[in-house]
């Protein structure tokens, strides 16, 4: 008791001589900085309507507030379709013929406007064609296309089964807009695949790109989702590595890589950009929305580097 009541007189000491003084003792700051906002932008929709927060991203936000400790204010969920609903911010009222670009010019000019022109980053999570809408906002932002802002402040980029090098089904016959777009050789996907506009490039400097693809789906191939022969700063592949330990890695389907929560027990093969890292195998990996938040918020990959 003595040691408080002078702990006490001490203190009432100090702050009665810095009111006559006119000054007061600082306060530490205890506030932790607010994480960067993180966008999830969702994929094609063969009927132009995306329930963002409801059913795409339900998972993913409750895993993340739940598990990720992630304020639910700090994520934003992105609509563009016409018939989107529930979404955090809506960007565009486009159609499933809407040009690719168009829609990540919307993106390109929403960021800027909202958290670059702030200085403000911005972390992504992308999910099908939306990492062709991410990839060609951050590309013609940076290069300077006609109805795209200037370079923009983005950290961390992820792209979940995104058709980097085209969908496994190509237009045959009567397909939308996006759907011709996002077929193998079409001059949308070959102008993306030109040396200079691939990842590696100076355009996407200061931005970390990791891109996630699984064996099981059936809409965008693992190769067509990591990229395959050109280069990302991470790379994880979803598949059974050959082990009987591993059957639910071939089974992961297209809209799983936006639903699958836990942070063990998934057979996993990734790579990390570097000379000396070789391909890593786990058959306890992360699941695919741990993965895509640890990559995004870049709070320790834990990868060999």
């Amino acid at each position: 008791m003595k040691r408080i009541l002078t702990t006490l007189t001490a203190t009432v000491a100090l702050l009665c001589g810095a009111l006559f003084s006119g000054t007061l003792p600082a306060v530490a700051e205890t506030t932790a900085a607010a994480p960067p906002q993180m966008l999830l932008i969702h994929g094609f929709n063969a009927k132009s309507g995306t329930n963002c927060d409801g059913t795409t991203w339900k998972k993913a936000l409750d895993y993340y507030a739940g598990a990720g400790h992630r304020p639910g204010n700090s994520m934003t969920t992105i609509g563009y379709y016409s018939g989107d609903t529930h979404c955090g911010a809506q960007i565009a009222k486009a159609t499933k013929n809407t040009s690719i670009k168009d829609i990540a010019a919307n993106f390109a000019n929403y960021i800027a406007k909202n958290y670059t022109a702030k200085g403000k980053q911005v972390d992504i999570v992308a999910h099908s064609m939306g990492g062709l809408i991410t990839r060609v906002a951050m590309l013609g932002s940076a290069k300077g296309w006609k109805g795209f802002p200037g370079k923009l402040k983005v950290g961390d980029i992820v792209t979940l089964g995104t058709p980097h090098q085209g969908v496994r089904k190509g237009c045959t016959g009567n397909c939308s807009n996006q759907w011709k777009q996002m077929t193998p050789g079409s001059n949308f996907l070959k102008v993306l695949q030109q040396k200079e506009n691939r990842l590696d490039g100076t355009w996407a400097k200061g931005t970390d790109w990791s891109l996630a693809g699984a064996d099981g789906d059936k809409t965008v191939s693992y190769k067509s989702a990591i990229d395959k022969g050109h280069h990302a700063d991470q790379k994880y592949r979803y598949t059974d590595l050959g082990s009987a330990k591993c059957k639910k890695g071939s089974t992961i389907g297209h809209g799983d890589l936006r639903e699958l929560t836990g942070a063990g027990g998934f057979c996993l093969r990734y790579w990390h950009a570097s000379p000396k890292h070789d391909p890593h195998n786990t058959t306890n990996g992360w699941s695919p929305l741990k993965t895509a938040f640890q990559a995004a918020t870049h709070k320790g990959d834990n990868l060999p580097k």
